[in-house]
């Protein structure tokens, strides 16, 4: 299982470049960035490589530096737009190879707007992985039936589900359930508890048993720990698994 620390959430309590070093020595094989557009993304893939670390995910498009929502893939007549800070972010990606890449869609918006703007997109960069996931009271998708719905009527095999474990219990789903009704949709999974996003398993979750499943159904992709530590991040990693976790072996009939 390929494990990956936000340093977005996690190690905030050490300067920016010394959570590189401090990821890698916790066990994460990797990183993941909400944004990493905030410096040269050169100095970025250099802290990357110095500490033997993967880029693992990030979040399109940047930042909206004016104070406005995040996001406007959905955006009626946003296209131009969505398509100009699309380009800024595969400068980013073309550099950091992220291993899948969240696109929000903004807030509000309509159905057209976005299959449009997702199809242009995973067109226009085919070898990258793009991800949807709902965010209930904050952005267009709402849920999952609804982003099901999206993913099937883009119909584009660089397209799949971010499973967020703390959105899908505040949406009612077991993430266990969410996984398995996408399957091979599903190409990011973040972790973190319901409902305050503090330290996976802190209310009752079985997150090593969850990470099983996904091995044993054949994920490939990211588990990104994405939470906000009560303590320190180093005090709250109980939860990691001490060793790669491993799918489970099948069992030899005896003979007789």
């Amino acid at each position: 299982m390929k494990l990956a620390a936000d340093l977005t959430t996690l190690f905030q309590e050490l300067p920016f470049a010394a959570r590189f070093p401090a990821a890698q020595a916790a066990g994460f094989a990797g990183v993941s960035l909400a944004s990493p557009y905030d410096g040269p993304v050169q100095e970025l893939r250099d802290r990357l490589v110095m500490s033997g670390l993967i880029f693992a995910a990030m979040v399109a498009p940047p930042p909206n530096y004016t104070g406005a929502a995040q996001g406007f893939a959905a955006t009626p007549g946003g296209e131009e737009r969505f398509q100009r800070d699309f380009k800024r972010m595969l400068r980013y990606a073309e550099v950091l190879k992220p291993g899948a890449i969240e696109i929000l869609p903004g807030p509000e918006g309509e159905t057209g707007t976005l299959l449009r703007n997702l199809r242009w997109a995973t067109e226009a960069a085919p070898k990258r992985v793009f991800t949807l996931a709902p965010r209930p009271g904050g952005s267009f998708l709402q849920g999952y039936d609804q982003l099901a719905e999206v993913l099937e009527a883009v119909g584009a095999d660089n397209l799949g589900l971010c499973l967020e474990t703390a959105t899908a219990v505040a949406l009612g789903a077991a993430p266990e359930a969410v996984a398995e009704r996408f399957g091979v949709a599903l190409r990011h999974v973040s972790l973190a508890s319901a409902p305050d996003r503090a330290e996976p398993g802190a209310d009752g979750w079985d997150v090593t048993g969850f990470l099983n499943r996904l091995e044993a159904a054949g994920y490939k992709g990211w588990v990104s720990a994405d939470y906000t530590p009560k303590l320190t991040t180093a005090a709250g990693l109980g939860w990691m698994p001490s060793a790669p976790v491993a799918a489970p072996k099948k069992r030899k009939k005896q003979a007789g």
